[in-house]
Protein backbone atom coordinates (compact mmCIF):
# COMPACT_ATOMS: atom_id res chain seq x y z
CA UNK A 1 0.00 0.00 0.00
CA UNK A 2 1.47 3.35 -1.09
CA UNK A 3 1.72 6.14 1.65
CA UNK A 4 -1.50 8.71 2.27
CA UNK A 5 0.78 11.38 0.09
CA UNK A 6 1.69 9.37 -3.04
CA UNK A 7 0.98 11.04 -6.47
CA UNK A 8 -2.01 9.18 -7.21
CA UNK A 9 -3.77 10.04 -4.36
CA UNK A 10 -3.90 13.37 -5.07
CA UNK A 11 -5.73 15.42 -7.57
CA UNK A 12 -3.10 16.88 -9.64
CA UNK A 13 -4.88 20.44 -9.36
CA UNK A 14 -4.43 20.53 -5.59
CA UNK A 15 -1.04 18.90 -6.10
CA UNK A 16 0.08 22.16 -8.13
CA UNK A 17 -1.76 24.32 -6.11
CA UNK A 18 0.14 23.14 -2.88
CA UNK A 19 3.23 23.41 -4.94
CA UNK A 20 2.82 26.55 -5.73
CA UNK A 21 2.07 27.76 -2.19
CA UNK A 22 5.05 26.19 -0.67
CA UNK A 23 7.48 28.08 -2.97
CA UNK A 24 6.03 31.26 -2.41
CA UNK A 25 6.30 30.51 0.99
CA UNK A 26 9.75 29.56 1.00
CA UNK A 27 10.67 32.74 -0.65
CA UNK A 28 9.07 34.57 2.40
CA UNK A 29 10.76 31.87 4.81
CA UNK A 30 13.61 30.33 3.29
CA UNK A 31 12.98 27.45 6.38
CA UNK A 32 15.15 24.10 4.99
CA UNK A 33 11.47 22.02 6.04
CA UNK A 34 9.52 24.28 3.38
CA UNK A 35 12.25 23.20 0.84
CA UNK A 36 12.37 19.32 1.73
CA UNK A 37 8.46 19.78 0.65
CA UNK A 38 8.91 21.79 -2.29
CA UNK A 39 11.36 19.05 -3.40
CA UNK A 40 8.96 16.07 -2.56
CA UNK A 41 5.96 17.52 -4.65
CA UNK A 42 7.84 18.10 -7.52
CA UNK A 43 8.87 14.25 -7.18
CA UNK A 44 4.95 14.00 -6.93
CA UNK A 45 4.42 15.66 -9.90
CA UNK A 46 6.95 13.67 -11.98
CA UNK A 47 4.54 10.66 -10.58
CA UNK A 48 1.83 11.83 -10.74
CA UNK A 49 -0.46 9.94 -13.21
CA UNK A 50 -2.15 12.83 -15.20
CA UNK A 51 1.23 14.12 -16.04
CA UNK A 52 2.48 10.49 -18.57
CA UNK A 53 1.78 12.36 -21.64
CA UNK A 54 2.78 16.34 -19.99
CA UNK A 55 6.23 15.81 -21.41
CA UNK A 56 6.95 19.53 -20.90
CA UNK A 57 5.40 19.36 -17.10
CA UNK A 58 7.62 16.80 -16.06
CA UNK A 59 10.73 18.00 -17.44
CA UNK A 60 10.19 21.71 -15.65
CA UNK A 61 9.43 19.48 -12.48
CA UNK A 62 12.81 17.32 -13.18
CA UNK A 63 14.64 20.62 -13.75
CA UNK A 64 13.15 22.69 -11.01
CA UNK A 65 14.12 19.31 -8.62
CA UNK A 66 17.33 19.64 -9.59
CA UNK A 67 17.78 23.57 -8.98
CA UNK A 68 15.89 23.03 -5.49
CA UNK A 69 17.92 19.71 -4.35
CA UNK A 70 20.99 22.21 -4.52
CA UNK A 71 22.40 23.91 -1.74
CA UNK A 72 20.35 26.67 -0.99
CA UNK A 73 23.44 29.20 -0.94
CA UNK A 74 24.58 28.03 -4.63
CA UNK A 75 21.12 28.94 -5.61
CA UNK A 76 20.89 32.14 -4.79
CA UNK A 77 24.12 32.76 -6.80
CA UNK A 78 23.03 31.09 -9.77
CA UNK A 79 22.47 33.64 -12.78
CA UNK A 80 18.62 34.27 -13.23
CA UNK A 81 18.98 35.04 -16.92
CA UNK A 82 21.19 32.49 -17.73
CA UNK A 83 18.27 30.51 -16.06
CA UNK A 84 15.48 31.73 -18.40
CA UNK A 85 17.60 31.35 -21.69
CA UNK A 86 18.14 27.32 -20.37
CA UNK A 87 14.32 26.71 -20.09
CA UNK A 88 13.42 28.49 -23.63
Amino acid sequence: MKPATSADTQPLELLISSLLYLMTRYTANPCPNIRQAVIHHLAMLQEHPNTRNADALIHTARRLSSEWSRNPESRAQSNPREAHQTLQ
